[in-house]
């Protein structure tokens, strides 16, 4: 007997386009990918983590679930969002807000574990940074039209060899026709 063969995505087509055959899902494939691949947040998870956003004082970007363990304490929470914001553990001051953005603790005591403070799945912490020159503030690690850009003079980048401009001169020499595409 012939082996059974999976049924195609609904409404799937291919074409040829040099030499390579593309697969177009419908939306409803895309649909059905999109929860695969996202699963439950409960997968590979212990009943001690919770998985909360997190906010800064001075940053507009949101990171978006963040697994923390209850039987970690503030300041261990505080080292660890040291990473990701750049804000001093001694220089932040914590709430835990609703997903809405209620203040529901503040999380003041470094000694505390987080789970004293009940953090929900969903959930926010949201940092205060208290260092008045901090690298974050006025949207430094943000805004990158504030960070001077390397440049260089005609002159100096004529002089140097092996650039992309004496690469495509020479290819035009060769080829008149010569482009990227």
């Amino acid at each position: 007997p012939a082996p059974a063969q999976a049924a195609a995505p609904s409404r799937t087509w291919h074409r040829s386009m040099a030499g390579l055959d593309q697969t177009m899902l419908s939306q409803s494939d895309i649909a059905a990918l999109k929860a695969y691949v996202q699963g439950p947040s409960s997968q590979n998870r212990s009943e001690s983590t919770v998985l909360l956003s997190c906010s800064h004082s001075n940053l507009r970007a949101t990171f978006m679930e963040l697994r923390f363990d209850l039987h970690s304490t503030v300041r261990a929470v505080k080292e660890r969002l040291q990473a990701h914001c750049g804000t001093s553990p001694d220089q932040m001051r914590l709430t835990l807000r609703s997903a809405q953005g209620q203040v529901l603790a503040h999380l003041a005591e470094d000694h505390r574990m987080l789970g004293y403070y009940s953090p929900q799945d969903g959930m926010r912490i949201h940092i205060e940074d208290l260092d008045p020159h901090s690298a974050s503030a006025g949207g430094w690690l943000e805004d990158t039209s504030k960070v001077a850009k390397y440049t260089m003079s005609e002159e100096a980048y004529e002089a140097r060899e092996n650039t992309f401009r004496k690469y495509k001169q020479e290819r035009l020499r060769e080829d008149p026709g010569w482009t990227l595409a």
